[in-house]
Order: structure tokens, then sequence, then C-alpha cells
């Protein structure tokens, strides 16, 4: 009897569906990393380390690109290793039970300004504490993005389940900012609320990786299948061509989150003459705002293909971001207007890339008949990371070149106009790439039932099949 996709997939997304507190349980795990680099580290870091610690703006950006370059060896690394892990917890969740106590101390260690007057030493403190801080985060963060595309193979249950993740993410970042003006509000100056809310936070991150590690289940049939071969396996992502679009439309879409969020603050301190009480409040309003928007981009990926989606919601998104070189200086009923229109565009950024990267690996999956999800999670929290520190890094060398000031009432026009383009023009321009890339996308939600049929059919037929010997590895 022969069984198509069409009469298959119904009987897999039946039994694909997540219980609510499976989805939440593996959604709480990632306030660490929004509320950590997907926040504050991207807003805050590069103005703690020139107007806190008084680096100079250029020796800032080469302390984030040094954990840049780290990077290109850790997060692949972590990613292939947790493919090959083989416990009683599965092969992911036991990088969260042993990563989540490095998480905290060496997030409350990178806000702690040391008595250190040389620059170049103070440098190379602040970037030998990064590189310990992200060394940690990637053996969170890979581990726990791999577990995505394992815990439903439905297509639109992944949606949903991104959705719950993307929830606590704008929420926890929304505390972050909301939190964070209280800290300002409560301590005597910048460098003690900067480190008690680097304590704070290490303290908060502990538990709710351990949430996730507790609440979740790895896939049995998954655990038992022979590790890929490194080498092989790398060459299946090099081929997977669906991914890499995916990749490319995260990457374009969280570039421009990365420079609003490093330039935010100087542009509402300085352009805007808000404090950073009030900083902490308008960046409140756009989490609010992706919040409350959630729920339309659920609707519209599941009404329309995701790209679709993608494409609407980051068009308005690149509209929005070249209205604000049309602020006039001090107009503050308007920003806090412009930030709660942004809020659609970074819900999208939030939930769709992520969604499709996980369609996109069963594809991989069909031509190599693995599963390496920790391969990909790996080569995409690398590239994520990347991002955002090619941005801090860039940004710090032209707020040097434009003759910003730290610590200054009033900065020269020349850096006024630097600080409105960084936060206007180049986001645009890079969202407009984006949305290329998303109109180029091949994978629908059609052809992804039929490969997961096909998925389905292969691994029916291999149920008895006995684990290949070691020459058979080979």
């Amino acid at each position: 009897m022969s069984t198509n996709a069409s009469t298959l997939q119904p009987a897999l997304a039946r039994g694909e569906k997540l219980s609510f507190w499976t989805k939440a349980a593996y959604a709480i795990g990632d306030l660490s990393n929004s509320m950590g680099p997907g926040t504050i580290v991207p807003f805050w870091y590069l103005f703690f380390l020139t107007d806190v610690a008084h680096l100079n703006p250029a020796l800032a950006g080469v302390t984030v690109l040094v954990g840049g370059i780290w990077d290109a060896i850790n997060d692949p690394l972590v990613g292939l290793l947790s493919d090959r892990t083989r416990t009683r917890w599965g092969r992911r969740r036991p990088y969260l039970l042993f990563g989540a106590l490095p998480y905290g101390i060496t997030f409350a260690l990178m806000w702690i300004v040391p008595p250190i007057q040389d620059q170049v030493l103070l440098c190379l403190y602040f970037a030998l504490i990064y590189i310990l801080y992200d060394t940690a985060v990637t053996l969170v963060s890979c581990p726990y993005q791999a577990l995505t595309p394992e815990l439903t193979l439905d297509h639109d249950e992944r949606t949903s389940l991104t959705t719950y993740r993307m929830f606590v993410s704008i929420v926890t970042g929304l505390l972050a900012a909301v939190g964070f003006a209280l800290v300002f509000d409560a301590t005597p100056d910048k460098q003690t609320a900067f480190l008690v809310m680097g304590l704070l936070c290490g303290l908060l991150f502990v538990p709710t990786i351990l949430v996730t590690f507790f609440g979740t289940r790895e896939r049995a049939e998954f655990q038992v299948e022979p590790p890929p071969r490194p080498l092989e396996g790398l060459r299946f992502v090099v081929r997977n061509r669906e991914w890499w679009y995916t990749l490319g439309m995260g990457l374009l879409s969280w570039m421009p989150v990365d420079i609003a969020s490093a330039v935010f603050a100087y542009y509402l301190i300085y352009w805007i003459r808000m404090d950073e009480m009030e900083t902490s409040l308008v960046q409140a309003v756009i989490l609010v705002s992706a919040t409350l928007c959630l729920p339309l981009v659920l609707w519209m990926s599941r009404r329309w293909e995701k790209k679709t989606a993608f494409i609407v919601l980051t068009a308005s998104w690149a509209v929005v971001m070249m209205s604000t070189l049309f602020v006039p200086q001090g107009a503050r009923p308007l920003a806090y207007f412009i930030a709660f229109l942004v809020g659609p565009g970074v819900s999208a950024a939030h939930v769709l890339p992520t969604a499709m990267s996980a369609d996109a690996l069963e594809v991989d999956e069909l031509a190599s008949g693995r599963r390496q999800e920790g391969v990909y999670a790996g080569f995409g929290v690398f590239i994520r990371k990347l991002s955002t520190k090619l941005v801090l890094a860039g940004i710090g060398p032209v707020l040097a070149w434009s003759g910003y000031v730290e610590n200054t009432a009033q900065q020269t026009p020349r850096a006024l106009m630097a600080i409105r383009i960084l936060i206007a023009i180049l986001p645009a321009v890079i969202l407009m790439g984006a949305i290329a890339v998303a109109w180029a996308y091949p994978l629908t939600r059609i052809r992804h039932r039929e490969i997961q049929a096909q998925l389905a059919r292969r691994r029916a037929l291999r149920e008895d099949r006995p684990w290949p010997t070691a020459s058979e590895q080979k």
C-alpha cells in the first residue's frame, strides 16, 4: 500500500502537538539569551565601555571584535559536540545543566570596572572577560536552539513553539528595560547601576536555564541514531540552500536590531535629549509593541507563507526606521510613537527566520540521512553573535571618527549626524536586503510536508535496523 504526503502529514501533525507546559518550559530557557546577549549587551555594553569604564571608543570596538573571532571557533565546535553527545539526559540538555552557573557568573563579571588606568590593559581585561562570557553563552545557547526542530516536526507547530519562546524573549527584554530604569533611579551613579544590574541578572539566569533542562525531553529516536561524521556533516550544511536563505534573513533582520540597540541610547540621549531612565522606557515601548504583535505574526504565517509575512512586516519596519532621520531634535512624544511602530518588524525578526530555519533542517536530513541540529545551531549562533560584534566593533570607530565625546551635554553636529545616519539609513538599507533574500526563499509549506512524509517513511523502514558497526560509520 502506498502512502503519499497528503495522507501521512495529517497523522504526523496530530502526533506533534506540544503541551502548554512543554512550550512554556522551553521558552523560559530563552530568558538568559534574550535579556543578556539579546538586549542588555547590544543596547548597553558599548555605552558602558565608553561612558562608564572610560575606554576609548575604538578600543571598545576592538574588545567586542575579539569575542567575534573566538566565536568562529567555539560556536560550531559546541554545535558539533552536542550532535555527538550521548547521555541519559539526551544530546542537548546536559549542556544546559552544566552551563547555567558559568553563564550567570561571567555575565556579572562583565559589568565590573577594574582599577586599571592604562587603556590597552583595560581593553585586554574586558576582552578576556568577554571571551569567558561568550564561551558560557555558547555552551547554553547552541544546544538550546538545537532543541527547536527536535521538540516538534510539524511545520506550523514549530512557529507556535517559536512564538512562545519569542514571547518570553520580548517580555524579558521589556523587564530588562524597565528594571534597568528602576536600577538607575535607585543607585547613586552609573557604575553602581551597571554593577547591580549585572549581579541581579546573573542570579536570575541560572534557574531559568535549569527550568528548560527539567521541563523538556529529547526525542528517543534521534538519541539512538549514529552521530554524523564532522566533515561529512559540514558538507551537507554548505549544500543546504534553504537553510542559507533563512540564515541570510535572520542575519539581515537582526543586524538592524543590533545597530538600533547599540546606537539608540546615543540617539535618545544626545538627539532626543532624554536621560538614561527615559531611554529605558522608550526601549520598553518597542518591546511592548513587539509583544502585542506576536499573535499577528503567528496569524499571518499560518494564513500565508512564512516568507510572505516576513516580507510585509519587514518592509513596514524599513519605512519606520527611515522616518527617524526626520524626527526634530528634542521631539520626545514622536520618539515614543516611532518606537511603538517598530514593534511589528521586531516581532517578525524574532519569530519567522528561526521557525523557517527549523523547517530547512529536514532538507538536510533528506539528503544526508542524519539529524545534526547542533551543527546548524552552532553556525547560526555564531553568525548571530558575529553580527552583534561586527556592529559594535564598527560603531565604535565611527563614533570616534565623528568626534563623539563621552559624558558631554552637547555633541558636535558631525557626531549627531553620524548617530542619526546609523539609526535610520543603515538599518533601512539592510532590511531591504533581508526582503530580497526572503523573496527568493524556495521552501513552501506544501514542499515541507512532502519532505516530512518521505522522512517518516524512511524512519519507519529503519526502525529495526541495528546500530552500525565502527567500520560502517567510517
